[in-house]
């Protein structure tokens, strides 16, 4: 199983150890389900679906972290650039981190767990 990496240009976070399994891919509807005065049931789909990439790390390394955090911070700008994401199985998709902050526990190993959501545009 390949190793998830990001990329962005040249700049390119290849974590050392991969994604803890099983990944989780969720799928949002963005619809409104209401009633009207005479209980009839009206549904208005506002936007296309959302895809999301949920990453679960359990032992990441601080090394890896410290990468992480430059990538929030200096690439990604949190949630504000997109970039390429290549997941578990090879496959490139351009997202975004949709994860307002990163909140990874560390433990006194030095490694980090913790959850980064991505979100697939396009």
């Amino acid at each position: 199983m390949p190793v998830i990496r990001f990329e962005s240009g040249a700049n390119v976070l290849q974590f050392s150890q991969n994604i803890s399994l099983p990944v989780s891919r969720p799928q949002e509807k963005m619809q409104v389900v209401d009633r009207t005065a005479d209980s009839t049931t009206q549904r208005e789909e506002l936007a296309p679906d959302i895809y999301t990439r949920i990453l679960f790390f359990k032992t990441m390394p601080k090394a890896d972290y410290l990468l992480l955090q430059t990538w929030f911070d200096d690439i990604a700008e949190g949630t504000m650039n997109e970039f390429t994401f290549v997941d578990e199985s090879g496959e490139s998709m351009t997202v975004i981190i949709r994860s307002p902050k990163l909140d990874f526990k560390e433990n006194p190993e030095d490694w980090f767990s913790g959850t980064l959501v991505l979100e697939v545009v396009a």
